[in-house]
Protein backbone atom coordinates (compact mmCIF):
# COMPACT_ATOMS: atom_id res chain seq x y z
CA UNK A 1 0.00 0.00 0.00
CA UNK A 2 1.15 3.72 -0.82
CA UNK A 3 0.49 6.45 1.29
CA UNK A 4 -2.72 7.29 -0.98
CA UNK A 5 -4.41 4.24 -0.37
CA UNK A 6 -6.77 3.22 2.31
CA UNK A 7 -8.77 0.16 3.31
CA UNK A 8 -12.82 0.81 2.87
CA UNK A 9 -15.03 -1.84 4.67
CA UNK A 10 -18.33 -2.67 1.40
CA UNK A 11 -20.86 -0.60 1.19
CA UNK A 12 -24.22 -1.77 2.19
CA UNK A 13 -26.47 -1.30 -1.17
CA UNK A 14 -28.06 2.00 -1.02
CA UNK A 15 -32.06 1.96 -1.17
CA UNK A 16 -33.91 5.26 -2.81
CA UNK A 17 -37.62 5.69 -2.24
CA UNK A 18 -37.65 8.62 -4.63
CA UNK A 19 -36.14 9.86 -7.63
CA UNK A 20 -31.68 9.63 -8.67
CA UNK A 21 -30.92 12.55 -10.51
CA UNK A 22 -27.53 11.85 -12.68
CA UNK A 23 -27.21 15.46 -13.89
CA UNK A 24 -23.54 15.34 -14.68
CA UNK A 25 -22.20 12.42 -16.62
CA UNK A 26 -23.78 8.49 -16.98
CA UNK A 27 -25.37 5.90 -15.37
CA UNK A 28 -22.63 3.08 -15.18
CA UNK A 29 -23.06 -0.47 -14.36
CA UNK A 30 -19.54 -1.38 -14.72
CA UNK A 31 -19.14 -4.63 -13.68
CA UNK A 32 -19.09 -7.91 -16.33
CA UNK A 33 -22.69 -9.86 -15.62
CA UNK A 34 -24.31 -6.81 -13.61
CA UNK A 35 -27.05 -4.97 -15.36
CA UNK A 36 -30.28 -3.24 -15.10
CA UNK A 37 -33.36 -5.08 -13.39
CA UNK A 38 -36.63 -3.46 -13.30
CA UNK A 39 -39.54 -4.95 -11.63
CA UNK A 40 -42.15 -6.34 -13.60
CA UNK A 41 -45.95 -6.40 -12.75
CA UNK A 42 -49.31 -4.57 -13.33
CA UNK A 43 -48.82 -1.03 -14.70
CA UNK A 44 -44.61 -2.06 -14.79
CA UNK A 45 -42.09 -0.61 -16.76
CA UNK A 46 -41.56 -3.86 -18.57
CA UNK A 47 -42.96 -6.93 -19.17
CA UNK A 48 -44.64 -9.57 -20.94
CA UNK A 49 -47.75 -10.30 -23.72
CA UNK A 50 -49.38 -12.60 -25.81
CA UNK A 51 -50.69 -11.78 -29.14
CA UNK A 52 -53.53 -13.01 -30.64
CA UNK A 53 -54.33 -13.01 -34.17
CA UNK A 54 -51.31 -10.52 -34.85
CA UNK A 55 -52.17 -8.03 -32.11
CA UNK A 56 -52.27 -7.61 -28.28
CA UNK A 57 -53.45 -4.19 -26.17
CA UNK A 58 -51.57 -3.95 -23.22
CA UNK A 59 -53.25 -2.30 -20.24
CA UNK A 60 -50.76 -0.03 -18.73
CA UNK A 61 -52.09 3.20 -16.70
CA UNK A 62 -47.68 4.60 -16.90
CA UNK A 63 -48.09 4.55 -20.13
CA UNK A 64 -47.08 8.84 -21.39
CA UNK A 65 -46.81 10.82 -23.91
CA UNK A 66 -43.50 10.71 -23.66
CA UNK A 67 -42.96 7.17 -23.31
CA UNK A 68 -40.94 4.77 -25.71
CA UNK A 69 -41.49 1.34 -26.13
CA UNK A 70 -39.33 -1.27 -27.23
CA UNK A 71 -40.05 -4.45 -27.97
CA UNK A 72 -39.10 -7.86 -29.49
CA UNK A 73 -40.28 -11.36 -29.77
CA UNK A 74 -39.76 -13.00 -26.77
CA UNK A 75 -40.84 -16.53 -27.70
CA UNK A 76 -42.65 -17.18 -31.41
CA UNK A 77 -45.71 -18.34 -32.19
CA UNK A 78 -47.87 -19.19 -35.17
CA UNK A 79 -46.18 -17.62 -38.01
CA UNK A 80 -44.18 -14.34 -36.51
CA UNK A 81 -44.14 -11.14 -38.04
CA UNK A 82 -42.63 -7.76 -37.81
CA UNK A 83 -43.72 -6.15 -34.70
CA UNK A 84 -44.51 -2.58 -34.02
CA UNK A 85 -47.01 -0.03 -31.71
CA UNK A 86 -49.50 0.93 -32.97
CA UNK A 87 -50.83 3.43 -30.71
CA UNK A 88 -50.37 4.55 -27.64
CA UNK A 89 -53.46 5.83 -24.98
CA UNK A 90 -52.16 7.78 -22.07
CA UNK A 91 -52.73 6.26 -19.04
CA UNK A 92 -54.71 3.48 -20.30
CA UNK A 93 -52.63 1.00 -22.60
CA UNK A 94 -50.66 0.81 -25.76
CA UNK A 95 -51.06 -1.73 -28.89
CA UNK A 96 -48.50 -4.29 -30.31
CA UNK A 97 -49.65 -5.31 -33.85
CA UNK A 98 -47.59 -7.72 -36.14
CA UNK A 99 -47.16 -7.81 -39.75
CA UNK A 100 -48.61 -11.26 -39.16
CA UNK A 101 -52.37 -11.69 -38.89
CA UNK A 102 -51.35 -15.54 -37.70
CA UNK A 103 -48.44 -14.30 -35.32
CA UNK A 104 -49.38 -15.85 -31.65
CA UNK A 105 -46.14 -14.79 -30.21
CA UNK A 106 -44.72 -14.03 -26.99
CA UNK A 107 -43.78 -10.06 -26.94
CA UNK A 108 -41.74 -9.13 -23.92
CA UNK A 109 -41.62 -4.92 -24.08
CA UNK A 110 -39.72 -2.02 -22.22
CA UNK A 111 -40.90 1.04 -21.72
CA UNK A 112 -38.34 4.25 -21.37
CA UNK A 113 -39.77 7.80 -20.61
CA UNK A 114 -38.24 10.97 -22.72
CA UNK A 115 -37.54 13.91 -21.19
Amino acid sequence: LNGNSALHAPLASPVFTGDVNVSTGNLLISTLGKGLQVKSGVNAKVGTAVLAAGTVTVANTSITANSRVFITSNTDGGTPGWLRVSAKTVGTSFVIISSSNTDTSTVAWFIVESL
